[in-house]
């Protein structure tokens, strides 16, 4: 008597495989740009169709049953791993996802040897769902993006552990061969059973896996909306204070606070329209994310504000860092219709202190500012050690003058605008 009812567990994985089918294919009606769910709902209800044919074989070989029903299986696979390509937002890759079924396909169908064995089927069928399982494995562990979702990692266990599985198959297959054909209703060796029922829980686990994926790609970009700025695509003031509070929290020995504030932006507005004065912010958020790289983490803070945190970074190197921002901005050109236009930023720095609160840092960073636009913008004035903010760099310091009226030419200069 068997331990497990093979029969069963072939009709419950069915079952699963057309449930998950249904709910992919709803699923993929509310998310109508979702490829990865229609490639999965795909996914389940060829192998579920697979399931059908498989079902069906006598003892004897037969195309439909043996190479279709099994090539399916093999399909069915291949079209998760592109779902997942898909979900990752990479390119598809058809003529890989092909292969496999269609080398089953060919050798089956024109190897009388194959045709005849039962054992060279087993080994070739275990080796391309081993090979497809450690390809989704492989894609989720390499991607940046699955790391960020929790349930990638179950996705990524279940398949790797479906692969090896198979993979013990082959060599099982000899020394605990087969009582003559599984579809003799012959009793068969507890590894095959327990194999059987691995593939209903792995179908089972996978779906609701699947399902938890998009769950938390959802959330995980509901909340990446919330802290980000949709202009210019940096953080936005509520994550960075965040950030900064948690990285204050460490009581670190060094660092620095930039705010920078493009001059006179108002009067861009005024003169160009609100249209170029959003391309101007998105050209100095651009601008500074180069300048920072990895080494900061940045924000626009509001209107035309934006603010940078480096870690780590001591006054030489928070000086140098911001004259870079400031030069790189100047020489920056945004285009207004028929006209080139550039600006001008003013940055004030202040540096991490013991016991410092957000609050305060910022508002030291605020005064250096304060200084640089007093001074006649277009410079980087820092906190001194005394509390005191100084000139660091920048066109040598002078008082605020009243801008120029604007003036017709080919290239336009924000850096004097009032």
């Amino acid at each position: 008597m068997e331990a497990l009812h093979t029969p069963t567990i072939m009709i419950s994985s069915f079952a699963t495989l057309v449930v998950f089918a249904v709910f992919f294919a709803l699923a993929s009606r509310q998310e109508r740009n979702s490829l990865e769910l229609r490639l999965w709902s795909c996914a389940f209800l060829v192998g579920a169709i697979g399931f059908t044919l498989l079902a069906l074989r006598g003892p004897d070989y037969s195309f439909v049953a043996v190479s279709l029903g099994n090539a399916l299986a093999v399909l069915g696979l291949a079209l998760i791993w592109l779902g997942l390509r898909a979900f990752d937002d990479q390119p598809l890759k058809i003529a890989s996802a092909l292969a496999g079924p269609m080398l089953w396909l060919l050798i089956t169908s024109f190897s009388d040897y194959v045709q005849s064995n039962v054992t060279s089927r087993i080994v070739l069928f275990s080796a391309l769902i081993f090979v497809y399982s450690a390809m989704i494995a492989v894609e989720i562990f390499r991607s940046d993006n699955f790391r960020k979702l929790p349930s990638s990692y179950i996705v990524a266990f279940l398949f790797a552990t479906h692969g090896l599985f198979y993979l013990v198959r082959i060599p099982l297959i000899f020394v605990w061969p087969l009582f003559g054909n599984t579809a003799s209703g012959a009793e068969q060796p507890l590894w095959y059973q327990l194999l059987t029922f691995e593939l209903f829980i792995h179908s089972l686990a996978g779906g609701f896996s699947f399902f938890a994926l998009i769950k938390e790609r959802t959330q995980y970009r509901y909340k990446l909306a919330s802290e980000t700025d949709a202009l210019t695509g940096v953080q936005n003031r509520r994550a960075f204070m965040a950030k900064l509070d948690t990285y204050l929290a460490t009581k670190p020995a060094e660092g620095a606070l930039m705010y920078m504030d493009i001059d006179h932006f108002k009067a861009v507005n005024d003169r160009y329209g609100h249209a170029v004065g959003d391309k101007v912010l998105i050209e100095c958020a651009a601008v500074i994310s180069q300048a920072v790289g990895g080494r900061a983490f940045l924000a626009r803070m509001g209107g035309e504000e934006f603010s940078a945190c480096f870690p780590g970074v001591d006054r030489s190197q928070a000086a140098a860092i911001a004259e870079d921002i400031r030069v790189a901005f100047e020489h920056a050109l945004v285009r207004a219709g028929n006209t080139t236009i550039s600006a001008t930023v003013s940055i004030g720095i202040a540096f991490v202190g013991n016991k410092q609160e957000a609050s305060e840092l910022l508002s030291s960073a605020d005064r250096a500012l304060y200084a640089a636009k007093a001074a006649g913008r277009n410079s980087v004035w820092v906190i001194g050690k005394d509390g005191a903010a100084r000139f660091a760099s920048g066109p040598a310091a002078q008082p605020a003058e009243p801008a120029p009226s604007p003036r017709k030419s080919e290239r336009g200069s924000m850096a004097h605008c009032a």
